[in-house]
């Protein structure tokens, strides 16, 4: 009896492998051609935006808001920095605001690949996140309107005579300063406004009509008809900025990519690179706004994002692999080519401006390493460094005492996941300066040492709530995890199986037993 049930039992063995070894095929197929084509298809039309779509109710209203944080820089020594003494400054923060997003949507294109908004931004307070600081601490910090108007006085030859009005007249237009420091609250220092022109006559009130038709987005009129000074201010509530982005149909590599800013496919903030205005570089408008990114990166790629508030594209590179709450993704930061190689040697001269007379700079007109000149962005002589003036010359940053800069607090960094292109965690972090320095005929700055100084810096930034984890794992990480186990459930049982039927076809066979002959 068992000589006769042998070989059928062999002859089985054989079909048993061979459907084992077309079970593995099968699953190898399945978990490197089939279900990545089907995860490709399915983030495209995820990650498209269509009307009506999930994407585009995510698009339109950020499904969280993002964290803003402000620290200022309290000047400890005002009064001794007016005779010459170098800064002494110490970090107080953060103010940690909310910030909701909201874009209206103003049309679609005809064929539905450009979508056209104006996105508006608006902040809480969050006072728990905060604590122990509240917005009404009592800061002393660099009055930027005062030192913004004097500079802009000195670097116009037009406004030359307006100096001289301005010496006589610093009282009645800045509230009679003692200092190039204004001692005031967190509140009114960044959102409600520093007052300044209140009621103000004669050549002084001719002075406060000039600043007030400036223009400055910082600057706004109050219903008294003074004028007050913050540094966000005019950015809660309605937006301005006309944006046009790519939807991702037609070529899901380019969502949310921005076509147009206020109906311009250029800045034209920064130099040109010819005579005949030739859009360089530096005017170029690249990437997203960092709300999101194009989806299936790569290791080793890099992809940019654009900002309005400093009127520049940012390269971010590929750093390393990342886990958050259990989603993998992709590190990226910025590079040297972001501030700290910037200069003919670099072929970004263009952001050369060179609007600064008598300030720390190269002789070709650049800023020393570390350094932009946002004065023909802000239309202020403001300077963009990395919080901390991290990685920048020592050119500025020895002439500040109270300085820490560190890198796992103070670099721009995004951690992406790479399927979808989604944020997962990151933060844009810079920092606000000015050049505080003696002005001819001004005599509240004739003592003063000429020092690049602080004023604030910002991490602008997101971290996926437990929410949003939860969703997220839902609709992409379990559904990956599932195909990943039937891929090699497929893969290794089907090869187990078809392996473990050959050996026994092979040892039954080498026992001298056949499968029977049909």
């Amino acid at each position: 009896m068992l000589q006769t049930t042998t070989p059928k039992m062999i002859h089985w063995s054989l079909i048993v492998s061979a459907l084992g070894v077309c079970v593995a095929i099968l699953g190898g197929y399945c978990g490197w051609s089939l279900f990545p084509n089907m995860v490709h298809k399915k983030v495209e039309q995820s990650v498209i935006l269509a009307d009506g779509s999930e994407q585009y109710k995510r698009f339109v209203t950020l499904p969280q808001p993002l964290n803003f944080k402000v620290y200022i820089f309290n000047v400890t020594n005002p009064d001794m920095i007016q005779h010459g003494a170098i800064p002494i400054v110490e970090e107080i923060g953060p103010y940690v605001y909310k910030q909701f997003r909201h874009k209206k949507v103003k049309h679609f294109s005809r064929d539905g690949s450009k979508i056209t908004y104006v996105q508006n931004v608006h902040f809480d307070f969050d006072a728990d996140a905060s604590a122990p600081y509240t917005q009404d601490d009592r800061i002393v910090a660099l009055n930027m309107h005062m030192n913004s108007v004097l500079q802009i006085s000195e670097n116009d030859p037009g406004l030359a005579l307006l100096l001289v009005h301005l010496n006589a007249n610093l009282k009645a237009v800045f509230n009679d300063p003692r200092s190039m420091f204004v001692h005031t609250s967190a509140r009114e220092y960044l959102f409600d406004g520093v007052r300044f022109c209140i009621n103000p006559q004669g050549i002084a009130k001719a002075i406060c009509n000039q600043i007030k038709e400036s223009g400055s987005k910082t600057i706004r009129e109050q219903s008294d008809g003074s004028l007050a000074f913050s540094f966000f201010g005019h950015k809660n509530g309605s937006g301005h900025d006309v944006y046009e982005v790519h939807t991702g149909k037609g070529d899901v590599m380019k969502v949310l990519e921005i076509q147009k800013l206020d109906d311009t496919h250029n800045l034209q903030v920064w130099l040109n690179a010819s005579t005949e205005g030739e859009t360089s570089v530096c005017n170029q408008i690249n990437g997203t706004d960092a709300s999101a990114y194009p989806p299936f990166r790569q290791r080793g790629d890099s992809m940019y994002i654009f900002s309005a508030d400093i009127c520049r594209s940012v390269q971010l590179f590929y750093q390393t692999e990342i886990q958050y709450e259990g989603i993998p993704g992709y590190r990226y930061s910025i590079g040297e080519n972001f501030i700290n190689d910037i200069g003919p040697e670099h072929d970004n001269e263009c952001f050369c401006v060179d609007k600064l007379a008598n300030v720390i700079k190269r002789k070709n007109g650049c800023l020393y390493a570390g350094a932009l000149d946002l004065t023909t962005c802000l239309d202020a002589p403001v300077i963009l460094t990395l919080p901390h003036m991290l990685g920048a010359s020592n050119e500025y940053r020895k002439m500040i005492r109270g300085l820490k800069p560190d890198a796992k607090k103070h670099q721009t960094f995004v951690d992406v996941q790479s399927l979808t292109g989604t944020p997962l965690r990151g933060g844009k972090r810079v920092q606000f300066n000015m050049f505080l320095k003696s002005i001819n005929r001004i005599g509240i700055t004739e003592n003063l040492t000429t020092v690049l100084m602080p004023a604030i810096w910002v991490e602008e930034g997101i971290q996926l709530n437990g929410e949003m984890v939860a969703f997220f794992k839902k609709k992409l990480i379990n559904t990956l995890k599932t195909l990943n186990i039937v891929h090699w459930a497929a893969l290794c049982g089907g090869a187990g199986v078809a392996l473990i039927s050959l050996l026994y076809f092979l040892y039954q066979k080498g026992r001298g037993v056949e499968a029977p002959l049909k």
